[in-house]
């Protein structure tokens, strides 16, 4: 071991990118410092050069089968990239569950959109969208569908006001403010109160 371990909190820098790898619950920002992502202790390994903190909680991790909540932070010829921050019950209601621990993200490939043919990722989906996604694996990254009418975006911001859109039907939103409408793969729990009054309890930092 490179020094004993000591307890860490989120954020906290624990090394630089050029002497150490980053393992469990350690991420690299984008000065190049490494910092823990939850709650534990810091351990450096100095033979392989990794330091990864160990959580002081058990760590709660999406499953296959899980419904999560993420935020589309990329979009490519072929997939769309979510920061995964949460799971959802839809189950007898749809409700908030949990915030996840660490850094998850989440691909939803072209194929798992929708049943209909995509021709233009961006018609389904937008940088900055809140999409509520089915998981299809057990491991990180996730491979993540929207394939069944329950998942799609619940939250959008319009691009000429930045007013939160309202969902039309399933593949459209319209502004409240400026009237613009826009496509999406909206899901029908979209306009579910339970769920958007719990979502913007946990989401408030991505919608303000």
């Amino acid at each position: 071991m490179y020094a004993p371990p000591k307890p860490v909190t989120p954020g906290e820098v624990l090394g630089v990118a050029e002497e150490w790898v980053p393992g469990y619950g350690v991420y690299v920002d984008s000065e190049g410092y490494l910092r823990a992502s939850v709650t534990g202790v810091a351990e450096y390994d100095a033979r392989s050069r990794v330091v990864r903190v160990r959580p002081s909680k058990p760590v709660k991790m999406p499953t296959a089968g899980s419904s999560v909540v993420g935020v589309v932070y990329n979009i490519g010829h072929d997939v769309v990239m979510l920061d995964i921050l949460g799971e959802v019950s839809l189950q007898p209601s749809p409700k908030w569950r949990y915030e996840y621990s660490g850094d998850l993200s989440g691909g939803i490939p072209i194929s798992m959109i929708t049943k209909e043919y995509v021709k233009d990722i961006n018609d389904y989906y937008r940088i900055g969208d809140i999409v509520l996604a089915r998981v299809l694996n057990n491991k990180n990254p996730y491979h993540l569908t929207t394939k069944p009418p329950q998942y799609g975006v619940i939250y959008a911001r319009c691009s000429r006001c930045g007013t939160l859109l309202e969902p039309v039907n399933p593949r459209s939103m319209k502004c409240p403010k400026c009237g613009n409408v826009e496509k999406r793969k909206v899901s029908v729990l979209a306009s579910s109160k339970l769920l958007r009054i719990n979502l913007r309890r946990s989401l408030i930092r991505y919608l303000s």
